[in-house]
């Protein structure tokens, strides 16, 4: 549709509120983003969007109940703003037998996908959701694989990595920008306008410029050493990290990255993170 939702998504931990954040200083034009107060782009899985729309209460309506409400929490939200409007999400883009598209057509502009190699996600998947590496190459490489569910979030089905990446890679039903986290840390200059110009925003090279400087990793991590990072469910490291998409080379042990690659290799390689000589990002068929 030529209006409606333009989705920021991408499988937990893969960047997406860097670039998140990144748009909402450009979008204000300012130097600064209080990280606890992001308005721009909100998240599509508070418990208060689907009760906006369910007579019953949200604990009481279960993952399938859940999902046949998402349809019209979606199309009541972007009713409800003034264009544009975005939405993150963590949701794959699949259906489940049985109930509606998680990402519908009818609601959707168009999305921008943040995608990381799976070796770093790992690392920080584990420490964000405090399980073991075990639980961590299960947990990617799981088709059923979910997230959320207290009380104050839906649960979202977000499959494997693998699935994940290829669910939105794939989609032909609207347009997808694809950015890797590694090129959007290694120019976030050149990744940002090009996100911008797809996204049909005036690039203007000194507001980029100023919005870079908004989230430099050192302002990040002062102000979640402050007043911490209400996203940071992690215990005893800060959400902020300045690893740029290669922390796994020093922390992820051999037999782990040997799981990953057996697991995610072909999407890998479509991606580039196996093979070097691949310099052109494709759609996964």
């Amino acid at each position: 549709m030529s209006d409606g939702i333009t989705w920021v998504a991408s499988y937990p931990k893969s960047g997406n509120t860097m670039l998140r954040m990144l748009l909402e200083a450009h979008h204000y034009n300012s130097d600064s983003v209080d990280i606890n107060k992001m308005v721009l782009i909100s998240g599509d899985a508070g418990s208060t969007l689907i009760q906006s729309v369910s007579p019953i209460p949200t604990e009481d309506l279960g993952f399938n109940g859940e999902a046949l409400l998402r349809p019209a929490m979606l199309l009541n939200y972007y009713c409800n703003r003034t264009p544009p409007v975005y939405l993150k999400t963590h949701f794959a883009n699949l259906q489940t037998p049985g109930l509606p598209p998680f990402i519908p057509k009818e609601v959707t502009r168009k999305a921008v996908y943040v995608v990381r190699d799976p070796r770093d996600v790992f690392h920080s998947f584990a420490s964000y959701f405090n399980f073991s590496p075990k639980m961590t190459a299960t947990a990617m490489a799981g088709k059923d694989f979910t997230i959320g569910g207290q009380k104050k979030q839906a649960r979202q089905m977000v499959s494997s990595w693998s699935n994940h990446v290829a669910s939105w890679t794939a989609e032909e039903g609207f347009p997808v920008h694809i950015v890797r986290y590694e090129d959007l840390v290694k120019d976030t200059a050149k990744e940002l306008s090009e996100v911008l110009e797809f996204l049909e925003i005036d690039v203007d090279p000194d507001r980029v410029d100023r919005a870079i400087k908004a989230v430099e990793i050192s302002k990040l991590q002062k102000m979640e050493e402050e007043g911490g990072f209400r996203e940071n469910r992690a215990t005893g490291s800060g959400f902020f990290s300045d690893g740029g998409g290669t922390r796994w080379r020093d922390e992820v042990a051999p037999r782990w990255i040997k799981q990953i690659e057996e697991d995610h290799g072909e999407v890998m390689r479509a991606l580039g993170y196996l093979d070097a000589e691949v310099t052109e990002l494709k759609a996964i068929k």
